[in-house]
């Protein structure tokens, strides 16, 4: 016990020392040093844009492919400066009212035209910006893929309205559902379509039931 006393009133002695010096240090210290002012944040770099993925490679539907009704063609798109491959895949024909057909050709009507509305989906094939594009001219056909005897331009009706991509429309796989008005002539009716565009216009691509 006496040791152990005799140690502990040294190290006191020390102690109080000690704290005396590091009074007059830390107060020189205080006075000749003003403290560091913080740094100042750095702004977040600006995060960069990925570069858009390149369009996938695809196989397209060769000119005079016979489909059925619901089967997909994919073929070359280059319309307005939008360019890729679309999927098309013709849907259903249905009957459109004659009287409303009528009033929206006004003075290009014709009473021997009966009017079919062709419908069907757009796909995106290839992951091209198409944004905001206008859906391929479909053209109606008889059941066996003839021609059936009317052409229609430019013409919509209720229900069978022609729509066209959203502005967002970039992504493979991504589409949209649209219409083309058509019609028949005499004695013949529209039960199918097909796609005559460019490099099909001589060997078209023709949907039956």
């Amino acid at each position: 016990m006496t040791v152990l006393a005799a140690v502990s009133a040294a190290a006191l002695a020390l102690a109080g020392c000690s704290d005396d010096d590091s009074d007059s240090s830390a107060a020189d210290q205080e006075s000749s040093q003003e403290a560091a002012p913080e740094p100042e944040e750095e702004p977040a770099a600006a995060e960069e844009e990925s570069p858009a993925a390149a369009p996938k490679e695809v196989e397209v539907t060769p000119p005079g492919t016979k489909l059925k009704i619901g089967e997909q063609a994919v073929v070359p798109y280059d319309r307005a400066g939008a360019t890729g491959h679309i999927g098309i895949t013709v849907t259903g024909v249905s009957d459109v009212d004659k009287a409303a057909f009528d009033a929206a050709l006004g003075e290009n009507g014709d009473a021997d035209i009966t009017p079919y509305c062709v419908e069907f989906t757009v796909e995106n094939a290839d992951g091209s910006d198409l944004g905001g594009s206008y859906p391929p001219d479909l053209v109606g056909t008889t059941a066996d893929g003839g021609d059936p005897g009317a052409t229609v331009f430019g013409a919509d009706v209720e229900g069978c309205a022609e729509g066209q991509a959203p502005d967002e429309f970039a992504e493979a796989g991504a589409s949209y559902e649209t219409k083309r008005l058509q019609g028949a002539g005499p004695g013949a009716s529209v039960a199918g379509a097909s796609y005559k565009e460019d490099d099909y216009e001589d060997a078209p691509i023709v949907w039956t039931p």
